[in-house]
């Protein structure tokens, strides 16, 4: 479907804190909404996607759709308006759903599988510069290794993104909607410039969630580019938001 534009305590409990995991092959993410008759196909697609440990899935509801006495009370604005930076960034006008942004470079239709795949291909090692992040009494603590090139030389944005890790939403009609690895929030926690940075946040800003994936992607939040490191730090905890 299509639209104009302009229209801690837990960790205490136990021995070892998760410990962070390899660099992915791709982050895959999905602009959705439970009023678009085309993204339910997607939604599921994307829930047998967030299975592969080789990929990192964000799926992302869009209040594109709201109307008054319609609205997705797990959609946000900011979802929306990152969906439409990356149409920005394409010099495109127009915005659809369901879709896929692979790697934070390349659109597809959300539904497609195939398409999906060529998208990673096409997008194979941007992902290239280290992130790690791992939990450490009442923190997390995440750091980024060191790079050159473009991006390193004007510089990417590390950004978290707490997730539920999954939520069944009823509709009517007694459909349910499935959503796996359910982004809640885009918090921007710091700024890398090609240097090795190490970053420290509080545990239980975040504890209320089932983890959260931290990217390191190119650009700024107004245009953002390539996503050149992501991990994806579960944090175990179960969430109703």
């Amino acid at each position: 479907m299509r639209w104009n534009k302009l229209a801690l305590t837990f960790v205490a409990l136990t021995t070892m804190a998760p410990m962070a995991q390899a660099a992915p092959r791709a982050v895959l993410e999905l602009f959705t909404s439970p009023f678009c008759s085309s993204c339910p196909p997607a939604d599921e697609l994307f829930v047998k996607l967030a299975r592969q440990p080789d990929l990192i899935t964000l799926v992302m509801p869009v209040d594109s759709f709201d109307r008054p006495g319609r609205k997705d009370a797990l959609a946000k604005s900011a979802f929306t308006d990152r969906q439409a930076a990356y149409a920005d960034v394409r010099n495109e006008d127009t915005l659809f759903t369901p879709e896929a942004i692979v790697n934070g470079a390349v659109p597809a239709m959300g539904s497609d599988k195939s398409e999906i795949g060529q998208a990673i291909a096409q997008t194979s090692g941007l992902i290239s510069v280290p992130v790690n992040a791992t939990t450490a009494g009442q923190d997390i603590l995440i750091s980024v290794g060191g790079g050159k090139g473009a991006a390193a030389k004007s510089g990417a944005m590390i950004t978290v993104l707490p997730y539920v890790a999954s939520r069944e939403v009823p509709m009517r009609g007694g459909e349910t909607l499935h959503y796996a690895n359910l982004v809640r929030d885009i918090v921007t926690v710091g700024r890398w410039t090609g240097a090795p940075v190490k970053q420290r946040l509080s545990l239980k800003d975040y504890a209320a969630y089932d983890g959260i994936v931290v990217l390191l992607q190119a650009g700024t939040r107004e245009r953002p580019g390539a996503i050149i490191g992501a991990v994806r730090v579960p944090i175990g905890a179960r969430s109703k938001a």
